[in-house]
């Protein structure tokens, strides 16, 4: 064979094998996930963690679905031009894991390798985390009011209760009172926000190409 079929063939063969590496997984209106998008959403979640990363084709799936999450509200942050994260915060979020899971850099490091990431792919990874915190809570929980007779509810029929468990004496429905009504407001929001959800994935067209997940 001529040096120039050879090239050729070896050329093709590389090509090939990055189409199968970085197959379609999953589109999401004119987005696109891939493959290696899917198994980098597990190393970096299993490394942020402290988990062993899991492969199988129900993890592979369950990794997309927060990758389809995550694209339905990036379009709405594209629409409504969300305000990104500076990278000072981002960084100071980095240190902080480096601190809470780490004894050393090198230790970060080697499991950093062990895990087949660079810090760049868990940096964009808390980027798109710190700016998608962002948008729900500028997008949610202005339209989230809460109720006295719900405070209360919470207090006497939850956090009590809950406290009976413990040593003490409960709080006071006025100390406990900021403290209930951030819980009350964390839940509206979740729950707003996975209606909002639901109903993005219902306008928009998802779908899911199977033979990435065999």
């Amino acid at each position: 064979m001529h040096r120039r079929g050879a090239i050729l063939v070896l050329v093709s063969m590389s090509l090939l094998r990055a189409e199968i590496i970085d197959r379609v997984a999953v589109t999401v209106g004119t987005n696109v996930i891939t493959a290696s998008d899917v198994l980098e959403e597990i190393r970096v979640t299993a490394f942020l963690n402290g988990d062993k990363p899991d492969f199988t084709a129900d993890a592979r799936r369950k990794a997309a679905g927060r990758l389809v999450e995550q694209a339905l509200i990036g379009r709405e942050m594209d629409a409504g031009q969300s305000p990104a994260p500076e990278p000072s915060e981002v960084s100071r979020i980095l240190e902080d894991v480096k601190k809470q899971r780490f004894a050393s850099e090198p230790e970060y490091r080697r499991i950093l390798t062990e895990y087949g990431l660079q810090e760049e792919d868990v940096v964009r990874h808390l980027f798109k985390q710190l700016a998608t915190l962002r948008f729900i809570d500028l997008r949610f929980r202005p339209a989230v009011q809460i109720l006295d007779a719900d405070l209360w509810e919470y207090y006497r029929y939850k956090l009590v209760p809950q406290w009976d468990d413990k040593a003490g004496k409960p709080p006071s429905f006025e100390e406990a009172r900021s403290k209930v009504e951030e819980i009350l407001k964390q839940q509206r929001v979740d729950q707003t926000l996975d209606n909002w959800i639901k109903e993005m994935r219902n306008r928009i067209r998802i779908e899911y190409h199977e033979e990435a997940f065999q």
